[in-house]
């Protein structure tokens, strides 16, 4: 394999990852709901469990201990305020959901191994952010280990390891749930009528495991060829913007752009076509044409 220069800072990724995995693993109580808010995946009210607690302790702590040597300037984690280190806007900022697929870990006792996982997305500024100043990022599996680290070799270009092997997105260039895994996100009504007007009368392997940000890296290792949402999380997207980027796939929104110069905005919320390559894209891009037609809304 030709030598790549990683960015050292997915290595500090893939250990506070793995610490998170560990501490989930050795939890008791986990599941309790420490705060309950309007519902799972709400931006405003998220129901909190003591899991997420635990682990947004365990980050937080992880990043401010090591605040110099890390380059921490702002850390954002999915249900807490912000917290900023002094040194400017020339450090990094570390974005984190501990717990994504907060419900199936909940849950996990009673279903057939639903995922939740963790991610984590360094961007280089703590303002002013772009999907392009991503540098470094990571998701893990938190039911087994499997884990997924991009790194910036260059701006715009990504270079992307699963379980310390190149990724590789799928090569297939026809949109064909009949034999490809496609990902429609089923949490929000109108994406849920997006979806099915895309794929009317299809039979297939159309799924929604309820973990974004390990069903975006789904695409970036070749399992599926599509993830589709009206409403993706930015913080969840900006791991997947560099993950799949580096194992040769794309991410646009719903009118073909690619997301790279969009403003990351960590509790914002984007259309997103998270696909294996160009070709795929074009064709879901085509038949989003047709339903945003007027008369077709």
């Amino acid at each position: 394999m030709k030598w790549v220069s990683y960015h050292p800072l997915i290595f500090e990724i893939k250990d506070i990852l793995i610490k998170c995995s560990n501490v989930l693993n050795s939890l008791s109580n986990g599941e309790k709901i420490f705060s309950a808010g309007s519902s799972f995946g709400s931006l405003s009210k998220d129901t909190e469990l003591v899991a997420d607690k635990v682990l947004s302790g365990v980050v937080t702590e992880s990043l401010l201990s090591r605040a110099e040597c890390l380059n921490v300037g702002r850390i954002s984690i999915e249900g807490t305020p912000d917290i900023f280190v002094s040194g400017g806007n020339d450090r990094f900022w570390w974005c984190v959901d501990p717990l994504d697929g907060s419900l199936n870990y909940k849950m996990r006792q009673n279903t057939t191994g639903l995922p939740f996982a963790a991610v984590i997305t360094v961007l280089e500024k703590v303002r002013g952010a772009k999907f392009s100043d991503v540098i470094a990022a990571g998701v893990i599996d938190l039911r087994n280990g499997d884990m997924w680290l991009a790194s910036r070799l260059v701006k715009g270009k990504y270079y992307t390891l699963v379980n310390g092997h190149r990724a590789e997105s799928s090569r297939c260039t026809e949109l064909d749930i009949g034999s490809n895994i496609v990902i429609g996100e089923m949490y929000y009504p109108s994406n849920r009528q997006i979806v099915s007007g895309i794929f009317k009368n299809k039979k297939g392997w159309l799924r929604n495991t309820g973990s974004a940000a390990y069903e975006m890296a789904l695409v970036a290792s070749g399992t599926a060829v599509l993830f589709l949402c009206n409403s993706q999380k930015q913080h969840e997207l900006g791991a997947a913007y560099a993950l799949v980027k580096g194992s040769g796939g794309v991410v646009v929104d719903f009118d073909g752009n690619d997301v790279a110069n969009r403003e990351f905005l960590f509790n914002a919320q984007t259309p997103v076509l998270v696909a294996a390559n160009n070709k795929i894209a074009e064709q879901v891009l085509a038949k989003l044409k047709v339903l945003r037609a007027p008369g077709l809304r």
